[in-house]
């Protein structure tokens, strides 16, 4: 009777952290993208800190439904040459030339947390701390999200994230595991997502990938 009663909390203490409801927003955002993922999306660009948790989560995780709008291996070599400017000591000149290339990059992927943290060196490189400090929010409200969605303690309530780099990040920050050779197992679940189970001793920490729609589009 213990076992089953424990059985049973386990179950309900899983479910009740488990706040991502993947499948709804993939409906909500494919039928009515301009709702669900562009109205909010507006808002993050803008004032993220106002946006609540369910808006927060059609901003991320809705993200995965729409048009990448760009080639994802481009702009990655782009963004690899604003990163290696951003984080050096550079002259406010220099600094507004390299602001317009990431503008430009942040127009078509405001997600970016790399970039994100590239605005906010950059702005501040500049003297303007009210921008610096709005990229700065959107990165926070985005990892915010990450951390809200499961408790990474029970496979029914990952950490629910939608690229390899923000799992890495939710293994660092949040598991209390990460080591260097740590082990993982994965497995591929019936919709498409990677389920990561990452090990050190008998602590076990779980990490579900979802991958965007046109993931591997520049690959064909």
């Amino acid at each position: 009777m213990k076992k089953i009663l424990s059985f049973l909390l386990l179950i309900i203490y899983g479910i009740s952290f488990c706040q991502i409801n993947v499948e709804e927003i993939k409906k909500n955002v494919t039928e009515n993208p301009q709702k669900y993922y562009y109205d909010n999306l507006e808002i993050f660009k803008t004032n993220p800190k106002s946006l609540s948790s369910e808006q927060l989560n059609y901003v991320y995780y809705g993200n995965n439904y729409v048009d990448y709008g760009f080639n994802r291996l481009e702009f990655n070599k782009k963004l690899d040459e604003i990163t290696k400017f951003s984080k050096r000591n550079i002259s406010i000149k220099k600094a507004n030339e390299i602001l317009e290339k990431a503008l430009i990059l942040y127009s078509k992927n405001p997600l970016n947390k790399e970039l994100l943290e590239d605005l906010q060196l950059l702005y501040s490189k500049i003297g303007d701390e009210s921008k610096s400090d709005l990229y700065s929010s959107q990165s926070y409200v985005l990892y915010q999200t990450i951390k809200n969605s499961g408790t990474g303690k029970l496979d029914v309530s990952p950490i629910v994230v939608t690229n390899f780099s923000d799992q890495l990040f939710a293994v660092e920050n949040y598991s209390g595991i990460f080591s260097r050779g740590i082990d993982f197992d994965t497995t591929v679940l019936p919709d498409g997502s990677w389920l990561n189970i990452f090990k050190n001793g008998t602590h076990l920490f779980f990490v579900k990938t979802i991958h965007h729609k046109d993931f591997y589009k520049d690959d064909q």
